[in-house]
């Protein structure tokens, strides 16, 4: 009778531990396939606000976002994420702050910019493509919007760390988490990097985006505020992970 007792505890605990391990694999194949989209997209968006330049839609940075697909592609296959919610007010502010950055984009560009004279979400949008080249294109407002606003990295990034930041998950417990805090620091860094070339140096990185601007002119962006400040979350954030973890998971 005991052992037929602990049998179904067995299978009980083991139920309980397969639907935590569903939700790490929704969580991550939702994430994976946010991922891969950005990668495929982002030549497009280079194109489209840049110009055809392989250097740019290939450069060193995306590294990283591959990095984080593999991280995530292994959450899948080997789930390790501790997804339970994390109290410490730290992680609650730097996810928090994540949120705010993807709030103000969307306030920004589909509330506030709409005042623009003949705006309309289900109107149409030309532009040239690639930048440059006389070539016009016309889409819908609305896929515009979706693609070339809210369908960036810093969307992408601040909508994944915005969630993981917020739970108990460790890279010293869970190897998918360290892939991709990895990736997300080899990205980051580059481009934190790239914006401080640009500031102290006047060098552009990215292939005459910046040099549109004078230094104080790109300052005065919002679109280069919450990139920045994402980013050094982000990247400050993962840092921490990697070398300090967090404090142990209280059973």
């Amino acid at each position: 009778m005991k052992e037929k007792n602990n049998s179904l505890l067995s299978k009980f605990f083991g139920i309980i531990k397969n639907m935590s391990n569903v939700s790490n694999r929704i969580f991550a194949f939702i994430f994976f396939a946010i991922v891969l989209l950005l990668l495929l997209w982002m030549p497009t968006w280079t194109k489209i606000n840049i110009g055809d330049i392989p250097s740019i839609s290939y450069g060193p940075p995306w590294i990283g976002f591959l990095i984080i697909l593999i991280g995530l592609a292994y959450e899948m296959f080997r789930p390790s994420l501790n997804l339970k919610r994390d109290t410490n007010w730290k992680w609650i502010l730097a996810g928090v702050f994540l949120f705010l950055i993807i709030m103000t984009m969307i306030v920004v560009q589909e509330i506030w910019m709409p005042y623009k004279q003949g705006y309309s979400v289900f109107g149409m949008k030309s532009f040239e493509f690639p930048l440059g080249t006389s070539n016009i294109l016309v889409w819908p407002q609305l896929l515009w919007d979706f693609l070339n606003v809210h369908f960036t990295d810093t969307t992408v990034l601040a909508l994944l760390f915005g969630i993981l930041f917020l739970t108990k998950s460790t890279p010293q417990t869970s190897r998918s988490y360290k892939l991709i805090l990895i990736g997300a620091v080899i990205f980051t860094a580059f481009l934190m990097f790239g914006h401080f070339s640009f500031l102290i140096f006047n060098m552009d990185p990215t292939g005459g985006y910046y040099s549109r601007f004078t230094r104080m002119e790109l300052l005065s962006q919002y679109w280069f505020q919450w990139d920045f400040w994402s980013e050094l979350v982000i990247l400050i954030g993962a840092l921490w992970l990697l070398f300090k973890g967090k404090r142990p998971v209280e059973k």
